[in-house]
């Protein structure tokens, strides 16, 4: 897998920034212009709160396997990889609970997309694309994200 020099491990972080900025203020501005007025009580937030824990588990799942194969040259990049992706996190649940709030895709099990493909494709530009994964390691990655699938979907069959 082709990995960035290590000349320029932060520039995906500085377009992921970015974009995670723009989306916030565009999910920010749908919100405030196109509320969705609940009627009767809902459990909305419920499903926000258990998608969005389910990402982070994932996600520290993902890092836990690829921050050590960052390249240990760079001063403190695994560390800051980790807080970035923390705040990744954070930006795309925010981001994920803004849209889901407007009228247009409230109570819509699409905008599990926005929050899945944000999430997931920040954590992939900015980790695992820098890191020197080995083959072992996707096996690692995909056994443990497999495992976990097998768990939560396996009792409904």
């Amino acid at each position: 897998m082709k990995s960035i020099t290590v000349n320029h491990p932060y520039r995906p972080d500085l377009y992921l920034f970015i974009l995670h900025a723009v989306l916030m203020a565009y999910s920010f501005y749908l919100w405030k212009v196109y509320p969705y007025i609940p009627t009767k009580p809902d459990m909305g937030a419920l499903f926000f709160l258990i998608i969005s824990v389910l990402g982070g588990f994932i996600g520290i799942v993902i890092i836990a396997v690829t921050l050590p194969r960052l390249d240990r040259t760079v001063r403190y990049l695994t560390l800051s990889k980790f807080v970035l992706s923390l705040v990744y996190w954070l930006s795309s649940t925010t981001i994920f609970v803004l849209f889901g709030s407007t009228k247009f895709i409230f109570n819509n099990p699409l905008v599990l997309f926005v929050f899945v493909f944000l999430f997931f494709s920040s954590l992939y530009f900015s980790i695992i694309r820098v890191a020197d994964m080995r083959k072992k390691d996707w096996l690692i990655l995909g056994g443990i994200l497999g495992g976990v699938v097998l768990l939560f979907f396996l009792p409904k069959l």
